[in-house]
């Protein structure tokens, strides 16, 4: 029996004694309870809606491992006094292993409280945050309200960076829509002038139209070299060790991620292409947000936004089904421009997939096959081969 049926009973009690008896004494007892009943009521029920809660964070991208705080600003925006205040800040189970925030107070009329605490992620992932669960009481206990909070924002925990030596990639090819600075190719012939921009190199510089116009003029050339590498992600779940899938998966995303993080040539122009889905984790109770492509395909681009978009759908890929990926990989190299380096994530490489990745070196895609299981390595067959060895934060090319 909660307290508000037991004041219930005792007002229906009195009420008899005070019809029965005729006692003012008891009459008083009567109206003084039903009065109270209903204070409380109105107390607790304005309270509520006129709660204000703000919540806020201080950084939306991290890596694992990494603290993040949490602002939880409660304001009693009511008349009257709020008895006591319970919230509760609800995180996705996957994004902290610890116990979440909580806390109870009483706010008087016009008063805020903050609350600052930190979070320490331990997986990465997108992560919805900025639900609060709050309850209202009265100083009986006659009436509790509960409600919720929701200002969603997302938190994405970048995949886990780890040391790792140089990846050598095979020659850059003199093809593409844009010029590589790095090129060890010559320009070809000179198009047109224009004025000079900052970083222009000086051999460039047209001395005799500079000496012309009287005013520093560059040759215009051509934009025909771009550097740009695919990354293929073998994510299909038939593919994997049962008993090691997810531990090699997520090795897998480190790997990716860290080529991708310690690339110093910011415009090497990086795509992605994998089987898996994107999945933002989210509160018990909201539901599951999921992505469901078969391919997940991320354009080449280059510079630091490329990089976080990257970061970000590494960030949230999950393992996928769909056809053998071997077919994907050969129906997907037929969209990438000419020159583009294709780097492979999987398994093994079998007698398929290196006779596959021989019949792409010789359409002008050099190749690279990083495996993660390499007591089913094949022979290699002029194909640069890696297997990844692990040694805790720690990579190495075998």
């Amino acid at each position: 029996m909660n307290r508000t049926m037991t004041w219930v009973i005792g007002i229906c009690v009195l009420l008899v004694f005070a019809i029965v008896f005729r006692a003012r004494s008891v009459s008083f007892w009567l109206y003084t309870a039903v009065l109270v009943v209903l204070i409380a009521r109105l107390v607790v029920g304005l309270t509520l809606r006129r709660l204000r809660i703000t919540h806020s964070m201080a950084n939306d991208h991290v890596f694992p491992g990494e603290r993040v705080r949490f602002t939880l600003k409660v304001r009693n925006g009511s008349p009257l006094p709020a008895p006591w205040v319970w919230v509760e800040d609800q995180v996705p189970a996957n994004l902290h292993k610890g116990p979440v925030f909580s806390h109870v107070a009483t706010l008087q009329p016009g008063q805020e409280r903050t609350y600052s605490y930190e979070v320490q992620t331990t997986e990465r992932g997108l992560y919805r945050v900025g639900r609060v669960d709050v309850s209202v009481g009265d100083w009986f206990g006659l009436r509790e309200l509960t409600g919720i909070v929701d200002e969603p924002r997302w938190l994405t925990v970048y995949p886990r960076i780890v040391s790792i030596p140089p990846l050598k990639i095979p020659a850059r090819l003199p093809v593409g829509p844009r010029r590589d600075p790095l090129s060890p190719f010559q320009d070809v012939d000179p198009i047109g002038l224009r004025p000079y921009r900052s970083g222009d190199p000086l051999r460039l510089i047209a001395w005799k139209a500079t000496a012309h116009r009287d005013e520093l003029t560059v040759k215009e050339v051509p934009l025909v070299r771009e550097r740009i590498t695919y990354f293929f992600l073998n994510f299909s779940r038939a593919d994997w060790d049962p008993g090691r899938r997810f531990e090699l998966i997520e090795r897998v995303i480190s790997v990716a991620a860290t080529l991708i993080w310690w690339e110093p040539d910011p415009r090497h122009s990086l795509g992605l292409v994998a089987y898996g889905r994107i999945t933002r984790s989210v509160p018990e109770g909201i539901g599951r947000d999921v992505e469901d492509p078969r391919v997940l395909r991320v354009a080449a681009h280059y510079g630091p936004a490329q990089r976080r978009a990257l970061l970000e759908t590494l960030a949230g890929l999950e393992p996928g089904d769909g056809p053998p990926f071997i077919d994907m990989l050969a129906d997907e190299a037929r969209h990438l421009p000419w020159g583009a380096t294709i780097v492979l994530l999987v398994p093994t490489n079998t007698e398929r997939l290196v006779a596959l990745a021989a019949q792409l070196q010789t359409r002008g895609h050099p190749v690279v096959i990083l495996t993660f299981e390499p007591r089913r390595t094949m022979g290699r067959s002029g194909i640069t081969v890696h297997e990844v060895q692990f040694d805790m934060q720690e990579v190495r090319w075998a």
